[in-house]
């Protein structure tokens, strides 16, 4: 279920029960936007000096962002951002209410840990999706990360972080245009991707400076 900006409410959150929503494909348009400073600090991964940035706008729940988590991005690591041509920075989308959840934990095990505890749950995507109790399925893979009941009732209900992540999406949708998952940023203008995330890599090896 796709859930605009600002129509996410704590109590849908807080549910017991929350179902896998799957967006279709997005071909992200061409936009002018030089510089995309988010309402939310980036985290970067690669050298800081990396010639080419690529930004991440991508959801948890969204089987194509899996797809490109699973598959593609460790391309880029290896190619690029390993060899210091590359740096990568995953922006939060809420898209539901799952994904609220997911990026709340998130935060409360801190910014060191914010890309790995997201990742974990992208890796369990198909066992969250194939769950009969969603609820109890997103707890147990967050007692495997060490978040217990009480840190779980704890990160969903940080109100103020909630809001930033409802404020960062309205962002991304009303000045950046982001109409869905994932969508892709080079160097501050957005990717259009016509049929495979391999234009990605082609797209960085292109931007890339000249000897």
């Amino acid at each position: 279920m796709n859930i605009a900006a600002g129509h996410i409410s704590r109590r849908l959150v807080l549910g017991a029960c929350l179902a896998l929503g799957l967006a279709a494909p997005v071909l992200a348009q061409g936009t002018d936007d030089a510089v995309l400073k988010s309402l939310l600090p980036d985290s970067y991964i690669g050298a800081d000096n990396a010639p080419v940035s690529l930004i991440v706008y991508s959801s948890p729940t969204c089987s194509h962002c899996v797809d490109f988590h699973a598959n593609e991005l460790p391309k880029l690591q290896e190619k690029f951002v390993s060899t210091g041509k590359l740096k990568i920075a995953y922006r939060p989308f809420m898209r539901n209410s799952l994904d609220a959840v997911i990026f709340m934990l998130a935060h409360s095990r801190g910014a060191d840990k914010f890309d790995e505890t997201v990742s974990t749950y992208m890796d369990k995507f198909d066992e969250l999706a194939a769950a009969q109790d969603t609820q109890q399925a997103v707890r147990s893979i967050a007692e495997g990360m060490g978040i217990d009941k009480a840190g779980f009732d704890k990160a969903v209900a940080d109100q103020p972080y909630f809001d930033q992540l409802n404020a960062a999406t309205k962002q991304a949708q009303e000045e950046f245009k982001v109409a869905g998952t994932p969508t892709f940023f080079l160097d501050g203008k957005q990717l259009e991707i016509a049929s495979s995330f391999e234009e990605v890599g082609t797209a960085v090896e292109a931007a890339l400076p000249k000897p």
